[in-house]
């Protein structure tokens, strides 16, 4: 009966959107083959939004957590005709819950990584090609931002608290972005310095990516073992970018983000801030070529949300709670609510740290000056 009413909805939307891709009745395996057709392609926002409707009919078809939480709320599939009226489930949801888009075996989990406080960490399950699509969506979704694959960038990663986490996702993102490299550190500043300092001395290089959690940036910058002046003033520092991730894992107040920007800058003159969004909680990722502005892939949609009524979106330049829809969590929740505040500037989306109240996640965002 539920499939029955998911088919009629799905015609009856026909007339008002792009033609929605015919997911009804096919399984996880065929349902992400075709999504990842599609991301590669480039589709207008009408045709965006199709794909989103039909990602949310199937979920909603799906025996699962997300389809009980429609249902739970009265919502009915069919009576949805926007991306706005589709209801976002909260993250908080993956603490307490195994959340799957149907019946599979699970085969791997990503877990948050949490603070001493955090008495529930974050589980993403994933199925047996899970890992294999969190690959192929990390790489698609960096290259559309950036504009290049992963390939045509050195890599560097500064990673504390990561040792034998096989459950982190960034982990698994990073690795899987330095091909096997050797440049993957925990927790050596020592040898940071030596491998900075053997690309900016060495023969051309492709540019550098430096990957690293923004409590350990800072205490590398401040500490003593921060780099030498040759290093601190090179030439050529212009050509490495130092991708932040992470937030200060609850070490007392933050700081605001541009405080933070300024230390990575005396710390290392020249070099070119950016900044990584994602969660434990989504495949996909978005990156702040500015360090401060947020860009998406386009299977990705940020909605900042009026705190007061979730399903009405704010005006650009206003703050809210976001909410993020991110198609490549076809086998578990595509629409996710999120306690993380933000705001739709003219070149991205700013992010502005938590909701009052939040649980404080492991990832937890800097406050935004």
């Amino acid at each position: 009966m539920y499939r029955r009413a998911a088919k009629s909805c799905e015609l009856a939307a026909m007339s008002s959107f792009h033609e929605m891709p015919r997911l009804e009745g096919r399984s996880l395996a065929e349902v992400r083959a075709m999504l990842g057709t599609w991301m590669a392609t480039s589709p207008g926002l009408a045709e965006r939004e199709a794909w989103a409707l039909a990602i949310f009919r199937w979920q909603a078809a799906q025996p699962g957590t997300y389809s009980a939480f429609v249902r739970n709320l009265g919502v009915t599939p069919c009576d949805v005709q926007s991306l706005e009226a589709v209801p976002c489930m909260p993250v908080e949801v993956f603490k307490h819950q195994q959340v799957q888009a149907g019946h599979w075996p699970v085969a791997h989990t990503f877990r948050s990584s949490g603070t001493s406080q955090t008495l529930h960490r974050a589980q993403h399950h994933l199925d047996g090609d899970g890992l294999a699509w969190y690959a192929q969506v990390a790489r698609s979704a960096w290259s559309q931002v950036w504009g290049q694959p992963v390939e045509a960038f050195d890599w560097l990663a500064m990673l504390p608290g990561y040792t034998g986490r096989e459950d982190a996702s960034l982990l698994a993102m990073v690795e899987d972005f330095m091909a096997g490299s050797s440049r993957m550190l925990m927790d050596d500043p020592e040898t940071l310095n030596g491998e900075l300092a053997a690309w900016l001395e060495g023969g051309p290089h492709p540019r550098l990516v430096l990957v690293g959690v923004t409590w350990a940036l800072l205490d590398w910058l401040a500490g003593p073992h921060a780099p030498a002046e040759r290093l601190r003033t090179h030439a050529r520092l212009g050509q490495v970018t130092l991708l932040e991730t992470g937030g200060m894992k609850g070490r007392a107040v933050e700081p605001l983000k541009e405080d933070v920007h300024k230390a990575y800058r005396n710390g290392l003159s020249g070099i070119q801030v950016a900044s990584e969004y994602g969660m434990t909680e989504m495949l996909s990722q978005g990156y702040a070529l500015d360090g401060v502005h947020h860009r998406f892939p386009h299977w990705v949609f940020p909605l900042v949300r009026d705190p007061r009524d979730p399903r009405s979106r704010v005006a650009a330049g206003r703050s809210g709670r976001l909410d993020v829809v991110d198609l490549a969590n076809v086998h578990s929740c595509a629409f996710l609510a999120t306690s993380d505040q933000a705001r739709h500037g003219e070149a991205g989306l700013v992010l502005e740290g938590r909701v009052d109240h939040a649980d404080v996640r492991g990832c937890s965002l800097l406050a935004n000056g």
